[in-house]
């Protein structure tokens, strides 16, 4: 009979084979749940820089106002055209024309994108939160914030979910399971060895355990059945 550990409020572990090798890395591509099964991408050979996006649409009227923020600080725009990627243009000078805005990120603009760009390497900026605020009758609508690149230090592990249909063939090979929830940006606890409660492994959509079984079982990770 194998029982559940509780870890931060999350069963992953069970029976008697507690993790031996508990690591980090940072976690890459989207957001992860804690008893997601992940690959490695590698170790980055490179540091790089956070960098998001919005992509403006519409029609702009003259002498309207874009505000945007970033972790707090926040810039008025008032438009001067009827010209979509003189609007966004106008904007990123506008950006990086503010002081404090301009001490922490780069703003750049091509047609309706505005890419905002964190002026560290590293994790720091991949948290960076942006928001954007429409005047009323600016004619433009602003899409959702996008991820561009994650930044990351020169040496970080990159992990992701494993998937058994992925093109990077690194990226169907289990290695471990996150054992606490992680953003993307963020750096995950992962287990790489132990006992794990299957019915808390998490797979790419269209992935189930019997995808993976013998290589969990391969790298000393044994999924199993507990009695709740």
């Amino acid at each position: 009979m194998f029982e559940p550990t509780e870890y931060n409020r999350k069963k992953i572990f069970a029976g008697d084979t507690q993790p031996r090798n508990i690591g980090s890395g940072l976690i890459y591509g989207a957001d992860l749940q804690a008893g997601s099964v992940v690959a490695s991408r590698g170790v980055a050979t490179s540091a790089s820089k956070a960098k998001k996006s919005v992509t403006f649409a519409g029609t702009p009227v003259a002498d309207k106002t874009i505000k945007l923020a970033v972790d707090g600080k926040e810039v008025t725009y008032t438009t001067g055209s009827t010209t979509l990627a003189t609007e966004v243009a106008g904007l990123k000078a506008a950006i990086n024309g503010d002081s404090a805005l301009s001490a922490i990120v780069a703003a750049n603009s091509a047609a309706g994108k505005l890419t905002i760009e964190w002026k560290e390497n590293g994790v720091a900026g991949n948290d960076m939160v942006i928001v954007v605020t429409l005047g009323d009758g600016v004619g433009v609508t602003a899409g959702n914030v996008a991820v561009e690149t994650i930044g990351q230090s020169a040496g970080d592990e990159l992990f992701e979910i494993v998937d058994s249909d992925s093109g990077t063939s690194a990226l169907r090979d289990p290695v471990g399971v996150l054992i606490e929830d992680a953003a993307a940006g963020t750096y995950g606890t992962i287990a790489f060895t132990g006992e794990v409660d299957v019915a808390e492994l998490k797979f790419a959509e269209g992935d189930t355990i019997n995808n993976f079984l013998k290589a969990l079982r391969k790298i000393g990770i044994f999924p199993r059945t507990v009695n709740e």
